[in-house]
């Protein structure tokens, strides 16, 4: 399975900003391949003022800006519309971030989410994958 966009949750973010070990490699792996236009990563709208209140007590705010400023020029932003807030309200999963996260990939026509808790999208018809899983894909390409 070729993957050429994802929505990569809120999660797999912090995990790179915030160097969360043994995270952090395979989230800055995702972020470095995206770079290179490996594939068309993407973050929920709604993930951005998650990723600053974690960075801003984690770090300071301007770190937080800086990092937030560094994920905005590397992903695209997956608009969180009152579409996809009705969508997810619909769907009534028990995680409602989730859902909206959810939507947004399905709204924004992407391949996948990449997240670590796959248990809380089991609901979902996108593929979802771990960090490892998406970036097994990679891996096997370059064997």
């Amino acid at each position: 399975m070729e993957i050429n966009s994802a929505l990569i949750d809120t999660n797999v973010c912090l995990d790179a900003a915030l160097q969360r070990a043994p995270f952090s490699v395979a989230a800055i792996e995702i972020i470095e391949r995206s770079q290179l236009g490996e594939f068309s990563a993407m973050i929920a709208a709604h993930s951005f003022d998650t990723l600053f209140y974690f960075l801003r007590k984690d770090k300071n705010t301007n770190r937080a800006y800086y990092i937030i400023n560094e994920f905005r020029s590397v992903f695209k932003v997956a608009p969180v519309t009152q579409q996809v807030i009705d969508d997810a309200l619909n769907a009534r999963w028990n995680d409602f971030e989730d859902a909206i996260h959810y939507q947004a990939a399905k709204a924004a026509d992407c391949d996948a989410i990449i997240t670590r808790n796959k248990k809380d999208f089991k609901d979902a018809d996108l593929p979802v994958l771990s960090p490892q899983e998406f970036l097994a894909q990679f891996n096997d390409e370059e064997e």
